[in-house]
């Protein structure tokens, strides 16, 4: 198997693939890809990198910081120095993070979640060793108690080192060379001249470079200093005890941290096969047990232009420039073999193997660069003989290695392998050779084995044509330009063009004409003929391809005019919605407004209702309805400036800006934002209430007796404190909507809340002035409020 992966080139794709990989143990995985050998593992390794795909362009990449390759950790007896504890822990909380994304991801990423399931909860030893850590990896002094008591002397008695220091050097200013405390082997040192050694008497560390000063530890602090001496080996002692224990921690665990991060490789090689498929633009194939292969718009990866940064990082290839020429390949019980002809370098041994490759990286779980449609059979071998074989070693000429080779080949064919055999029955004599190759082809089409073959021997072409079993395939061939275009042409056997290519390259004259002597003139009719026929075959297949473009394009459209319907009938459920709730908000509104009018006709007396204007009685009632349905509020879009209310709080105001659905209100001086839908017209009003304003001003200041009374309120039968809470409400909500004058209705009785509520006015600074009512206005059972809009 390895040999015939290799022959494909498998490993060399596995290297592009493994460029994407984060980390080692997912470059890892992806050297130990092989193809499945059952339907179930196949279609799963498919479906898990298609999760993964989806998973990769919806949210990005998956979590794996921190994640590197601790096996280590499971080598016996082995005692973790801290910077390898540290390097396991960021390594397993790696693989916690992992498991957290996808078990929280299981109803959309199913397998994924399955895969990361398995990774084991080692939560609890996270939050155990994490804690003896700073974030950058470092030992925290509360570590332990020990540890932070060492610590605190520690730098308790450093400070009166450099206290000591710092007077010493006061005190013989003129024997310091540099006023700077230094460590020499770990022991606080000053610089003292060459010339003043005998100044300062101590232990002598070092001479410095230019030899002007001395590094001397003065005797008054060579017991402080070891002092500090014998609390660092006590600090190193506890950074000891402590490193075992988390060490013991972690090996304790170190079989599921293994599997942990083993597992969470495996997602990170999924990952980077799932930056490949978006790179190429792989489809998902559809796997049989039975013997089919079907390659729609199959492309060889390695010639890829979308991979040509990555061939160059891995092999220093420079890019062709050419575009990868698509590949066409059907194979089924009733036309199980293929046989590809045409001319030397015109793509016959890339088409064969692209057809090899792709179904073994299909079965391996990687992704496919072909069209949508793609069928793979699950094969049990893929046999593969491709280029010469000469071994000098074996004294075996290159026709006979390939003989070699072909008999171990025949030997393991079962019904469910995969056959490509290049340029059989070359090497030799071509007639013994197409009879040999014939034979071949018919042992194998005997055993049920899928083959795919490509030759120059016309003989063998004729024996092609002759059993429906095998279809032909030519390779085209550009006669203007002298070069071969590398497509596929199926029906009709390719034409070797040998002189073309000879004439081509330059082979002198006499020679090329002589060699189309010698075929005679019935094989140039022949060649003409099938010259003919390979066009015409190209013209079909081009019509062929753009009318399954247009279908394809005919389809984009119906689904979109069929998702314009959904939206579109989803768009009417929402308007019947919609108007049925604005239907009952009317019923609300004019039912409110004549509870209202009802009350009010009961609180006025015989003489007052006969004043009442009944054309005007019922416009009050009605007028929100014929707000809400006049057609300019509803055809013309709503503008700044605009005069609006908003249908559920009942505030008015003006359209200050708008951005998309929402909308900002002036109310009253107030900002208020609301949604576009919440909003109606009442434009109406606005030069109503500007004409009002307008006849206000000509008649000067307003007074009490000029202002028009737009709304009022009953407040008779209330208790003091509810009175004044309710009428409290209605002024708020008067001033909002821009009224200017209200009545208030208290009635005589003791004349409590007539005072109360006139007190009350006398202080709320919406009220700019108030007056008992006129005669027709219910007297001083009622309180005419001029509100400061």
């Amino acid at each position: 198997m390895q040999q015939t992966l290799s022959s494909l080139e498998f490993d060399r794709v596995l290297t592009l693939i493994a460029l994407e990989a984060k980390t080692s143990l997912g470059r890892d995985t992806i050297a130990r890809r092989r193809p499945a050998t059952t339907l179930e593992a196949c279609e799963r390794l498919q479906a898990e990198l298609f999760e993964m795909l989806g998973f990769h362009l919806r949210e990005g990449g998956i979590p794996l910081g921190g994640l590197s390759d601790v096996r280590f950790v499971a080598e016996a007896d082995r005692l973790l120095e801290l910077h390898e504890s540290w390097q396991v822990l960021r390594a397993v909380e790696a693989t916690q993070a992992l498991r957290e994304t996808f078990v929280r991801a299981s109803g959309s990423h199913p397998l994924l979640a399955q895969t990361a399931a398995k990774i084991s909860d080692l939560s609890s030893l996270v939050s155990t060793v994490s804690r003896y850590f700073t974030r950058d990896g470092k030992l925290r002094e509360e570590a332990s108690a020990e540890l932070r008591s060492i610590r605190s002397r520690m730098q308790a008695k450093r400070s009166a080192i450099q206290k000591m220091l710092v007077e010493l050097m006061s005190r013989h200013a003129e024997a310091i060379q540099d006023p700077l405390i230094t460590i020499r082997g770990e022991r606080y040192c000053i610089p003292v001249r060459t010339d003043h050694r005998s100044t300062l008497p101590g232990i002598l560390h070092e001479r410095s470079g230019s030899g002007a000063s001395l590094f001397i530890e003065p005797m008054q602090v060579v017991e402080s200093n070891n002092d500090l001496a014998e609390l660092l080996l006590a600090e190193r002692d506890e950074i000891a005890r402590i490193t075992r224990r988390i060490s013991q921690a972690l090996t304790g665990a170190a079989g599921e941290i293994v599997e942990s991060i083993e597992i969470a490789g495996e997602l990170d090689g999924l990952q980077a096969c799932a930056i490949i498929a978006s790179d190429l633009g792989a489809t998902r194939p559809r796997f049989t047990s039975g013997r089919k292969l079907t390659l729609f718009g199959a492309r060889h990866p390695l010639l890829d232009e979308r991979l040509s940064e990555l061939r160059r990082r891995a092999f220093d290839e420079t890019p062709g420039g050419v575009p990868v020429v698509q590949v066409t390949i059907r194979l089924d019980e009733t036309t199980p073999a293929l046989l590809i002809t045409g001319p030397n370098a015109g793509g016959k041994t890339v088409a064969l193997k692209t057809a090899g490759l792709l179904v073994a990286m299909a079965m391996a779980g990687l992704p496919v660069p072909a069209a949508d449609g793609t069928v793979i059979p699950i094969v049990d071998a893929l046999h593969v003989l491709i280029g010469d074989d000469q071994s000098v070693l074996e004294h075996l000429s290159t026709f006979t290695a390939y003989l070699t080779r072909l008999k171990a080949i025949l030997h393991g064919t079962t019904p469910r392998s995969l056959i490509l055999l290049d340029e059989l029955g070359s090497g030799t004599d071509p007639e013994e050779g197409s009879a040999l190759a014939a034979s071949v082809v018919e042992h194998v089409l005997s055993i049920g084995s899928l083959l795919i073959v490509t030759t120059h021997l016309s003989a063998l072409k004729t024996f092609a044509v002759s059993d429906e079993r095998i279809a032909n395939a030519g390779m085209e061939f550009d006669p203007e330009t002298g070069r071969p275009t590398f497509r596929l042409i199926a029906g009709v056997p390719g034409r070797s063009r040998a002189i073309e290519v000879a004439e081509m390259i330059g082979l002198p004259g006499s020679i090329v004409e002589r060699a189309r002597e010698r075929l005679g003139l019935r094989y140039g009719e022949f060649d003409n003929l099938l010259a003919a026929l390979q066009q015409k075959m190209a013209d079909a297949a081009a019509e062929a391809d753009a009318l399954a473009t247009e279908r394809r394009e005919a389809g984009s459209i119906r689904e979109a005019l069929r998702r314009e319907r959904e939206a579109i009938e989803a768009e009417r459920k929402g308007l019947s919605r919609t108007v049925r709730e604005e239907i009952d908000r009317l019923k609300d509104e004019v039912a409110r407004r004549v509870q209202s009018e009802l009350r009010h006709l009961r609180e006025l007396d015989r003489s007052a209702r006969e004043r009442i204007n009944a054309r005007e009685l019922v416009a009050n009632v009605v007028g929100e309805i014929d707000r809400r349905v006049t057609p300019e509020d509803v055809d013309r879009p709503l503008v700044v400036g605009d005069e609006v209310e908003h249908r559920r709080l009942k505030l008015r105001g003006r359209v200050a800006a708008i951005d998309g659905m929402r909308v900002q209100l002036d109310v009253g001086g107030k900002t208020v934002r609301a949604e576009l839908g919440d909003l109606v017209s009442v434009a109406g009003e606005k030069p109503r209430r500007e004409k009002a304003a307008a006849r206000g001003r000509e008649k000067g200041p307003a007074s009490s007796d000029a202002v028009e009374i737009s709304a009022e309120l009953s407040l008779i039968g209330r208790r003091v404190e509810e009175a004044l809470d309710e009428a409290d409400r209605f002024i708020d909500r008067s001033l909002l909507e821009g009224r200017s004058a209200i009545r208030l209705i208290h009635g005589f009785g003791t004349g409590a809340l007539r005072k109360a509520l006139r007190e009350y006015l006398r202080t709320h600074r919406g009220v700019r002035s108030f007056r008992p009512g006129e005669q027709n206005e219910g007297g001083d059972g009622a309180t005419v409020v001029v509100l400061d809009i």
